[in-house]
């Protein structure tokens, strides 16, 4: 009667295999720490353009995968935000690691969040002891040295990650 208006049945969505969420995040995770690494290294910046598309990324799955977790993952982002911003605002870390650690709390939710702030300050602060004795050793003062925070966050990740210390994203 009026075949315009009447359109055929949608076809049923395509299954997805368990946990292509959880693999996706992982993906974003490793593969975007790459660069930040290369980055915060050698110009003591994480560029917009990694840390805006990796929260897009993490929107994305989040919207596709995981709109029922809406106080483990968006919640996460929040948290791993607004703490960072503090450190930002005393002058501890840069604005690309506060951006860095909100998509880290978007795509790995607020358990992988806290096991990578965890293993990044310990990272973190072995690092800066590294650069503390090097410039000691170098007769020169430590204070205002610059210590690449980003990258430990990475290699916080990586542990979190591989280790899993409390189940992480790899079990």
């Amino acid at each position: 009667m009026f075949p315009l208006l009447l359109s055929p049945p949608s076809p049923p969505p395509l299954p997805m295999p368990e946990g292509l969420d959880a693999i996706l995040s992982v993906a974003v995770l490793l593969l975007w720490g790459i660069p930040v690494v290369y980055f915060d290294l050698t110009r003591h910046r994480i560029p917009n353009i990694l840390t805006y598309s990796g929260i897009l990324a993490g929107l994305l799955i989040f919207l596709l995968f995981r709109r029922d977790q809406i106080a483990d993952f968006p919640v996460a982002f929040l948290i791993a935000f607004g703490l960072y911003y503090i450190f930002y605002m005393f002058g501890w870390i840069g604005g690309g690691d506060v951006k860095l650690m909100a998509m880290i709390g978007l795509l790995g939710g607020k358990r992988f969040l806290v096991e990578t702030m965890l293993c990044s300050a310990v990272v973190g602060g072995l690092i800066a002891l590294g650069a503390a004795l090097w410039l000691l050793f170098r007769a020169r003062s430590p204070r205002g040295a610059r210590i690449p925070y980003g990258t430990a966050i990475v290699a916080g990740v990586y542990l979190a990650v591989f280790t899993a210390p409390a189940g992480g994203l790899v079990p």
